[in-house]
């Protein structure tokens, strides 16, 4: 049997030898700012897509560098990038689309009487495929399996229409029934095709480059039955609406060969982690795709910085404060 394109693709994508190692370094500094330094390495195509963006811009400082190492022909290309930050950090903002990946983290300062309080957290948001796409969750698994993977890219081209819709809601407004029966007529596109054999025949690719694109001839023909309930120009907007999704599915694919490494350091007694190791002040955490390609991925922790000059004037103060009573109460007592 031949195997699907799907199947080729994440063949390919899966079992290539080229990788992107990513380091994120967090110090916490004593007034509560925080040095952040990211390192990735790789290879020139993958380290400079955009499954994970690494900040260069200000106030971030960047550097890219090329090595040539032995017993490697490829050059491996690194970014280093860093900067000094406070309070919340976030990367990307609902504003950028479904596609970027979102990593926002967040560094606490507490001073308390006593003592201060540190706190950092960082969550890569899940890219929730299991909801969006499972049977792209399944192929992802499964890769190198011939099965129905092949209706893969019909599921992406249907939750990218679904969803390009709905976007459109508030400015090209359509009625539900109307929605439904656009959707149900895709399917049925996608499910003949399938029955015939040529699912992918009706696929046309414009960008070879990606895994998955807009096949823009299918959608066109396919919206021609119902322009006139439509309102004008609604298609060309429905596809313009739908490749952030095709965006966020393709940055979700190539996200397959990241793999990450957090090291975070805080003033202080650690109280509280949820780190895979501890040295001392400092936390690792190792991780990779599959670890937020569904859920959320929260990397926290926390530590305590005691004051023992604030203490011992306490005590000083207590034990004066005691002393002065007792020679009052000493005082009342001799007078009686």
């Amino acid at each position: 049997m031949r195997k699907s394109k799907i199947i080729i693709l994440f063949f390919i994508v899966f079992f290539s030898l080229r990788c992107v190692e990513t380091l994120i370094t967090v110090r916490v500094f004593p007034d509560g700012k925080y040095h952040m330094k990211y390192h990735t390495q790789g290879d020139r195509k993958d380290v400079f897509n955009q499954d994970f963006p690494i900040p260069t811009q200000s106030p971030w400082a960047a550097e890219i560098i090329e090595e040539r190492r032995e017993g490697n022909d490829e050059p491996v290309h690194i970014i280093n990038s860093e900067a000094i930050l406070s309070g919340t950090t976030t990367f990307f903002s609902e504003t950028d689309g479904p596609a970027p990946p979102r990593h926002p983290i967040s560094v606490q300062k507490n001073d308390q009487l006593f003592s201060t309080r540190y706190s950092f957290r960082q969550l890569f948001q899940g890219r929730r495929v299991h909801q969006k796409y499972p049977l792209l969750a399944k192929a992802m698994q499964d890769a190198g399996e011939d099965s129905s993977d092949k209706i893969v890219e019909t599921e992406i081209i249907m939750y990218c229409l679904q969803a390009g819709i709905s976007d459109l809601q508030d400015r090209l407004p359509i009625q539900d029934l109307l929605k439904e029966r656009i959707l149900n007529h895709f399917r049925g596109v996608f499910h003949k095709a399938e029955e015939e054999g040529n699912l992918f025949g009706i696929m046309d690719k414009e960008h070879k480059q990606d895994l998955f694109s807009l096949p823009k001839g299918l959608i066109k023909t396919n919206f021609r039955p119902f322009l006139a309930d439509l309102p004008n120009n609604f298609t060309q907007e429905c596809m313009d609406a739908m490749s952030p999704y095709i965006d966020e599915a393709n940055v979700t694919v190539n996200l397959n060969d990241d793999t990450f490494k957090f090291v975070g350091i805080l003033p202080g007694v650690i109280i509280s982690t949820n780190a895979d190791s501890i040295f001392n002040d400092t936390l690792l955490w190792t991780f990779n795709y599959e670890d937020f390609l569904n859920d959320d991925y929260v990397i926290e922790a926390a530590s305590i910085v005691y004051h023992p000059k604030k203490i011992q004037i306490a005590i000083v103060i207590g034990a004066l404060a005691a002393l002065i009573s007792l020679i009052s109460i000493s005082r009342r007592r001799r007078i009686s």
